[in-house]
């Protein structure tokens, strides 16, 4: 992740940083890291470094790189006030002139340098001169501290000394809070946290669980050959197989419960048990003996009604 080089406070400001994970859009007040790209649409912009800062007034667009000693602005159209207590060099690069701020012995630098859309630039040296160079032809020329020139189109030879529209000053009021808190230590950029979500309620129940299908594709293995010229075939369809899990569920469910035996009612008496039954009379001894002599003799035993003992 990009290492984080300062802050940016304005009204309407957009900065986009690339990271491992993406392009990361964020709005004014936020961290700008080296390689941070910077649109002030409208307004003023304010960005704090390390030991110094960075007046810009929009509309503007620029990028943002920072190394070991070293600051550069890659200014495609607006103006910039680089005012660094640093002995860091500063490049201000356009499509047509590299502008470099040159101190005077150890003192700040406080230049300006605008540049609109069109190709008129401006620059203005408050502290300290700014040597300005060519890009194509190599030619350089260097303002003192104190001048104001404008040139058209970028080309030196066309200086006029007319320069009161180049300044850019940033309104000050609560500009020292965010100094502040821009003198920090310096992290990797954050990822933007996402929107804050209500927490639920303790008594709200837990949803129930989603199964999502489970799916698993059978093929046979790839393959690769770094002698051969022309890659593997793909393997056929017809030797892939998907795969699906499911579970089975019962066709009937019984969902209820169990309700205890009533209990009997105070005071009642319980129910007393059957006796059992009474067993069979047993026959006499004289009724034994006759019936054993009429089994001897052939008679049936006479019962019923009319049988005399």
């Amino acid at each position: 992740m990009p290492a984080v080089v300062g802050h940016i406070e304005g009204d309407d400001v957009v900065v986009k940083t690339t990271t491992s994970v993406g392009l990361e859009t964020h709005e004014a007040p936020t961290d700008v890291a080296s390689g941070s790209d910077i649109t002030v649409r409208s307004g003023h912009a304010l960005l704090l470094l390390e030991q110094g800062e960075v007046t810009i007034c929009g509309p503007a667009h620029l990028r943002l790189l920072k190394s070991p000693g070293s600051i550069t602005l890659a200014l495609d159209y607006g103006r910039v006030r680089p005012s660094l207590d640093s002995a860091d060099a500063v490049t201000i690069y356009t499509p047509m002139i590299v502008a470099t701020p040159v101190a005077i012995g150890a003192e700040a630098r406080d230049t300006t340098l605008g540049l609109d859309q069109d190709g008129n630039m401006c620059i203005l040296t408050t502290r300290g001169a700014m040597r300005v160079e060519e890009q194509l032809s190599g030619r350089s020329l260097l303002v003192p501290q104190g001048g104001t020139v404008s040139l058209t189109s970028g080309l030196i030879d066309s200086l006029r000394a007319d320069a009161a529209s180049c300044g850019c000053d940033f309104p000050r009021e609560g500009a020292e809070a965010p100094r502040r808190s821009a003198l920090r230590e310096i992290t990797p950029l954050s990822r933007p946290l996402g929107p804050e979500h209500a927490k639920p309620a303790a008594d709200a129940p837990a949803p129930p669980p989603v199964e999502e299908p489970v799916y698993t594709v059978l093929m046979p293995p790839l393959s690769f050959d770094a002698s051969s010229p022309a890659p593997p075939p793909d393997p056929s369809p017809e030797t892939i197989l998907l795969v699906r899990e499911v579970r089975l569920r019962p066709t009937t469910v019984y969902r209820g419960h169990v309700s205890p035996a009533p209990k009997p009612a105070e005071g009642s008496a319980a129910l007393a048990p059957l006796p059992p039954p009474a067993p069979p009379p047993q026959p006499s001894f004289l009724s034994r003996v006759r019936n054993f002599f009429r089994r001897w003799t052939g008679q049936a035993p006479c019962n019923g009604a009319g049988c005399r003992s």
